[in-house]
């Protein structure tokens, strides 16, 4: 299954599931609990693969929202791979104490 065929077959469900009128933003709001969830499954050790699922599914849930029912995914993989360019070219401070770095503005 490529991405546009998972995010017709996530679209499907998500609009039987929870209507065709739900807002970008809430799947969005999901996001959050469900990196919470992943973030515990990491802290106990745990397998966190079915949390991560969750996380991308609802982003590209909301994605699809955003945007309509027939936007490409490509133009999401496309943005990604500018955005890690931009990041590439940053320069970076020191990880703090739970391994986040930051950029440092210029």
């Amino acid at each position: 299954m490529d991405l546009n065929e998972l995010k017709n077959k996530a679209a499907r469900i998500s609009d039987e599931t929870f209507g065709i009128e739900r807002p970008s933003k809430g799947p969005m709001l999901k996001l959050i609990e469900e990196i919470h969830e992943v973030l515990e499954a990491i802290n106990k050790g745990e397998n966190p693969q079915e949390e991560f699922a969750d996380c991308f599914l609802l982003l590209i849930d909301s994605y699809r929202k955003f945007y309509g029912n027939g936007c490409d995914m490509q133009a999401l993989i496309d943005a990604s791979s500018r955005k890690l360019d931009v990041v590439a070219k940053r320069k970076w401070g020191e990880p703090d104490e739970n391994g986040v770095f930051k950029h440092i503005k210029e």
